[in-house]
C-alpha cells in the first residue's frame, strides 16, 4: 500500500504554493484569451472551480444569500438617478471630488473593485486598461474604487499596471451609501485568512466586509447613464457596453 506523506508545515507549504502557481498559470491562460471578458472570466472560474472546489461552491452559497438583498434593494442606483457626491483620496493622497475633478471634462466610468488579492477583479481592471485609450477618446475617465487603504491601492495599481486612478472608499462608506456592501461570513472568512487574506489589515477595520464589484458609467449632473450590478462578483460588465454608455453619454 502506498503511504502518503505526513502533513508536516513544509508539506502544506509546498501545497499552498502549488496551488498559487496553478492560479497564477490559470489567470495569465484567461487574461490572454483573444476573447470578451466574460469568456475570460468563466475560464478562470472554470480553472478556479477545479484547484479550489470548496471555495467556489461557498461563494456560490454566498451569491445565493445575498442575491435578494442586493437586488431588491432600493439603495442601488438606477439608470437616471443622480450619484450621491463623494470625496476620497486617490493612491497618490489627492483628494478626488466626484463632480469637481472626474466629471469636470465628460462622463466617468465608476469601477468597484474588492483589491489586489482578488483575479476577478484583476481580469476586470486589465480589460478597462485595454479599454481606456477607447474611453479616454470618447471624452470619458475612469477611476476603480476599493475599500482598502492607500497602501494597498497602490499596490493594486502597480501589480495590475493600472493607467487610471484608484481611489479608496474608507471604511466602505460610499459603498454602503449606495447599497452595495455585505459581510462575507464566518466561512469564507476563514477560508481567506488561510489563503493569507485578512480584510482587516487591507481595510484598516474589522468589519469583514466587501463591495459588490458594481460598474456605474456617469454623465452630465452626475446622472447614471449605466450600470452593472451583479451579486456574483465573478460577473462584471462587458467592455463594449462600457464604451457604448461613454459614448452616448459624452453626446448629451
Amino acid at each position: 500500500m502506498l503511504s502518503r506523506d505526513p502533513l508536516t508545515p513544509e508539506t502544506l507549504l509546498n501545497e499552498a504554493k502549488s496551488i498559487d502557481q496553478a492560479l497564477a498559470e490559470a489567470f495569465a491562460k484567461a487574461d490572454r484569451l483573444p476573447a470578451p471578458l466574460d469568456q475570460r472570466l468563466a475560464l478562470y472560474l472554470g480553472e478556479s472551480r477545479a484547484l479550489l472546489h470548496k471555495l467556489e461552491s461557498t461563494y456560490d452559497q454566498l451569491v445565493a444569500r445575498i442575491s435578494a438583498n442586493i437586488l431588491d434593494s432600493n439603495q442601488v442606483p438606477q439608470v437616471g438617478a443622480t450619484l450621491p457626491e463623494f470625496c476620497m483620496t486617490d493612491s497618490d493622497g489627492k483628494l478626488v471630488w466626484l463632480s469637481a475633478t472626474l466629471l469636470e471634462k465628460g462622463p466617468l466610468v465608476l469601477s468597484f473593485n474588492r483589491g489586489p488579492w482578488c483575479d476577478y477583479c484583476g481580469l476586470e481592471l486589465h480589460a478597462l486598461s485595454r479599454a481606456y485609450p477607447e474611453i479616454l477618446a470618447a471624452g470619458g475617465e475612469l477611476v476603480s474604487i476599493v475599500p482598502e487603504t492607500a497602501r494597498y491601492a497602490r499596490k493594486l495599481q502597480s501589480v495590475r499596471g493600472l493607467p487610471f486612478r484608484v481611489l479608496t472608499d474608507l471604511d466602505l462608506g460610499y459603498a454602503l451609501s449606495l447599497g452595495l456592501v455585505f459581510w462575507v461570513g464566518e466561512k469564507i472568512m476563514g477560508m481567506y485568512r488561510g489563503f493569507g487574506i485578512d480584510l482587516g489589515q487591507f481595510q484598516g477595520n474589522g468589519g469583514w466586509f466587501l463591495p459588490i464589484p458594481a460598474t456605474l458609467v456617469i454623465g452630465i449632473g452626475s446622472e447614471v447613464k449605466a450600470r452593472f450590478v451583479d451579486p456574483d462578483f465573478r460577473h462584471r460588465m462587458c467592455m463594449e457596453d462600457i464604451l457604448q454608455a461613454v459614448r452616448g453619454a459624452a453626446k448629451t
